[in-house]
């Protein structure tokens, strides 16, 4: 079973347990425990997990960590358990517990969890003290596909604790240059308006605040057409990755590309590795539409497993039943999950059809 696959049927457990969970130790038990097991570590070998890892501060005796990860006999993973009912998992809660372990042992990472958020620590910012802001979070009930490449890194086989340490800390300045550079986009600032009538040479003699204020409407424009054009390069990169793409659809697709979100293609992705088992996925193709995201076999319409509504807030899955739509809500891009034995059974359905004709 692939790793998001193992990621689906975690995430599905979560929601048909998490109202039933009260405790630490339940929320433990029924998510924590099969979390580690599905990043590949035996949760019942001393040498790999050791629950209630002791980690005593000068006298103050019998401090403990609910998990500690093991390699070569020394924790390089900390995990602190909350009841699920913890919601946010506020880090101003937990920031003194979490920096006295963080202190007092060799691990170099601990993650905060509810069973449904997990937050990764690590010493970024200042060597040996523990951050005050996770790297890196994951959801089990909302997360992307390039959340789960991060969390494969933790897994046993791919963890080395030198490589992840200079990933996280990656992705912690990614995080914060990110953070930036959307508020400049969305609220460009002085100093940033000042810079690019500097950088860009446009020749104005005197940077006033008039100047500035006339110019900060000009780089939200042009804010905007960097991103419409970005966007639209990384979709055409998108679509020349296929070789078995006929050229009629390339022209197609060409002109309704900045329709085509990436919510769309990572609803396209997720069908993808539904139906690996059950088709040549060089066989299956998208035609976005202004209503919808249309997924077929073989560039036939009337080979349609699926359409994908996603330019509304709410967002829906549908499937063609005697040429009436059958829409089904989803909460987020992943309950595409939870329509997987619909989807096999209709691209067989379609395919076994149009043979027949």
């Amino acid at each position: 079973m692939e790793f998001i696959e193992k990621i689906r049927v975690l995430s599905e457990r979560v929601e048909s347990m998490k109202q039933k969970l009260g405790t630490e130790e339940a929320t433990k038990n029924a998510l924590i425990m099969p979390f580690l097991q599905m990043l590949g570590y035996d949760v019942f070998n001393p040498s790999e997990v050791v629950p209630e890892f002791i980690a005593d501060v000068g006298i103050k005796k019998g401090e403990k960590v609910d998990y500690a990860i093991m390699q070569n006999n020394k924790p390089v993973i900390l995990i602190e358990c909350k009841k699920i009912e913890d919601g946010k998992l506020d880090i101003r809660k937990h920031s003194t517990q979490l920096i006295r372990y963080f202190m007092v042992t060799d691990a170099k990472f601990i993650i905060l969890t509810n069973g449904v958020l997990y937050k990764f620590f690590t010493d970024i910012e200042q060597t040996g003290k523990l951050d005050t802001e996770p790297f890196f979070t994951f959801n089990l009930l909302d997360f992307k596909l390039d959340q789960v490449e991060q969390l494969q890194e933790f897994c046993k086989g791919e963890f080395n604790i030198d490589k992840a340490f200079l990933n996280a800390s990656n992705l912690k300045y990614i995080s914060r240059f990110e953070d930036v550079l959307k508020e400049e986009y969305e609220n460009p600032s002085t100093d940033f308006v000042k810079y690019l009538i500097t950088k860009s040479g446009i020749g104005e003699k005197r940077i006033t605040p008039a100047v500035v204020e006339k110019h900060t409407h000009t780089t939200i424009e042009a804010f905007n057409q960097f991103m419409s054009a970005t966007v639209k390069k990384a979709l055409e990169g998108n679509i020349n990755q296929s070789n078995t793409i006929p050229e009629n659809q390339k022209k197609d697709e060409t002109k309704s590309l900045i329709e085509t979100t990436v919510e769309e293609l990572e609803g396209y992705a997720i069908v993808k590795s539904i139906l690996k088992d059950t088709i040549d996925l060089n066989r299956l193709f998208y035609r976005d539409t202004i209503n919808y995201f249309n997924l077929i076999l073989d560039d036939n319409i009337r080979k349609t497993i699926c359409r994908l509504y996603f330019n509304n807030k709410q967002k829906y899955i549908c499937f063609l039943e005697n040429n009436k739509e059958e829409k089904h809500p989803l909460d987020t891009i992943n309950d595409i999950f939870k329509f997987e034995k619909k989807l096999i059974d209709k691209a067989k359905f379609v395919d076994e059809t149009y043979c027949k004709k």
